[in-house]
C-alpha cells in the first residue's frame, strides 16, 4: 500500500472514531438530562376545563335600587383554545328599604334557613302518587313515565292544567308541570323580571338563568339533582306557559323501571309463543 493510501485511511479511520466518540457521548448527556426532566403531564390535565365567572351589581336610581348579576361560563379545550361560551343575566328592580331579594340571596354573615326542594305544587318526589289506572296516560314525549292529571291544594293564578308524571311501575312522582292555555303576562311589562320569577328565585333562594334570548325561558336549580324551568310564552303547540319541576334521581329510576318491564314482557312473549308452537307440535 502506497504511503498516500495509508496516510488517507489513517485519517477516516481517526475521524470515525471521534464521530463515534462524540456520538456516545451526546447519549448519556441525552440520558441525564431525561432523568432529570419532570413527570409528564397527566392526560387528565390536557382535557377541555370550564370555568365560570361572575359579575354582580347594584345601582341606585332615585328610589329605586337595581341589582344585575352576569354570569359567563367558557370552555376551552387541551391546547387552551375557546370552545364554547354561555352567558346567562338576571336584573331585578324594587324601592329602597324593601326587601325584594331577602328570600334569593342570604345577606353576609346570616345563617338562611333550609329550603326544602322535596315538594312542589304539593307533591313529593319519590312518593307514590295513587291513581286509577284508567287515568294514566303514555306521553310520547317521555317514553320512560306515565302522566296523570291532578289538581294543587293551591292552584296558580292563570293556569289550567297541573300534570305529574310517574315512575312506570311504582307510580312515584318523578316531575311535575303546571300549564296555562294563554301566556302569563308579567304586571310590569317586562319579562326579565316576571312576578313569577321572582317567587321561583325566592323560593328556592337561587337566581333565575336566562335559556333563551327569543323566548322567557327560565331554569332553576332547586338542589344538585333537581331542577325547575319555566318557559312563560310560546311553551308547546297546546299550551303558551309551562312551569316544570323533576327529579333527575326519580327519572333514572324509571328508565330502570322501563327497562325492567320491557325484558318482563319479553319473557312473558317468549313462554307464550314456546306454549303455542308446543300445542301446534302435539296437534300435528
Amino acid at each position: 500500500m502506497s504511503k498516500r493510501k495509508m496516510l488517507t485511511f489513517g485519517i477516516a479511520a481517526g475521524l470515525v472514531a471521534i464521530v463515534g466518540t462524540c456520538l456516545v457521548a451526546e447519549e448519556k448527556q441525552a440520558a441525564a438530562a431525561d432523568k432529570a426532566k419532570p413527570a409528564a403531564v397527566s392526560d387528565k390535565a390536557k382535557e377541555p376545563a370550564t370555568r365560570t365567572q361572575v359579575e354582580t351589581s347594584v345601582t341606585t336610581n332615585g328610589n329605586m335600587v337595581t341589582e344585575r348579576r352576569r354570569e359567563t361560563t367558557t370552555t376551552t379545550d387541551a391546547d387552551g383554545n375557546v370552545v364554547a361560551t354561555c352567558t346567562s343575566e338576571s336584573l331585578q328592580s324594587y324601592p329602597v328599604g324593601d326587601t325584594a331579594t331577602a328570600g334569593v340571596v342570604a345577606a353576609p354573615g346570616v345563617k338562611a334557613e333550609p329550603v326544602d326542594t322535596d315538594v312542589f305544587l304539593g307533591l313529593k318526589f319519590g312518593d307514590v302518587f295513587k291513581v286509577a289506572k284508567k287515568d294514566i296516560v303514555q306521553d310520547r314525549d317521555e317514553p320512560s313515565l306515565v302522566r296523570a292529571k291532578f289538581k294543587p291544594a293551591k292552584p296558580l293564578a292563570g293556569f289550567d292544567d297541573y300534570f305529574v308524571y310517574l315512575t312506570p311501575k311504582t307510580h312515584k312522582v318523578a316531575m311535575v308541570c303546571a300549564c296555562a292555555k294563554k301566556a302569563i303576562e308579567p304586571t310590569d311589562g317586562n319579562w326579565r323580571r316576571h312576578y313569577l320569577v321572582e317567587a321561583l328565585e325566592k323560593r328556592y333562594r337561587t337566581w333565575a338563568r336566562r335559556l333563551s334570548w327569543t323566548h322567557p325561558y327560565y331554569r332553576f336549580d332547586m338542589a344538585p339533582n333537581r331542577r325547575v324551568t319555566a318557559c312563560l310564552a310560546g311553551a308547546t303547540d297546546d299550551y303558551e306557559a309551562v312551569i316544570t319541576a323533576w327529579d333527575a334521581d326519580v327519572t333514572r329510576l324509571a328508565d330502570e323501571e322501563r327497562s325492567e318491564m320491557a325484558e318482563d314482557a319479553r319473557k312473558a312473549a317468549e313462554k307464550d309463543r314456546n306454549k303455542r308452537m308446543q300445542d301446534a307440535l302435539n296437534a300435528f
